[in-house]
């Protein structure tokens, strides 16, 4: 996951970023390392935004941003979590 403090940042700022995401991730599996670009999350309130990866190298997934022109503070292993059934009354 690469977290991104984006000052001032729209939807479509993310949507730009994303589509050169996946350029750079094609290239570089292209290359020989697997990169996936999984999807984005907007936090307006902090003016972050994470930019999810299926990878199996946080520096690929650092290379990525960088080709993409990505301005990122960190990229940190992350887990998903399993949504939980709700149970009913």
């Amino acid at each position: 996951m690469a977290e991104c403090f984006w000052p001032d940042v729209h939807a479509e700022d993310i949507e730009q970023g994303a589509e050169r995401i996946r350029d750079a991730a094609k290239e570089l599996t292209r290359e020989g390392k697997r990169v996936e670009y999984a999807g984005s999350i907007l936090v307006p309130g902090d003016e972050v935004v994470f930019y999810l990866f299926d990878s199996e190298s946080a520096d690929d997934v650092r290379t990525v941003c960088e080709r993409a022109g990505i301005a990122f503070e960190r990229v940190v292993d992350s887990v998903p979590g399993r949504a939980q059934p709700t149970v009913g009354p």
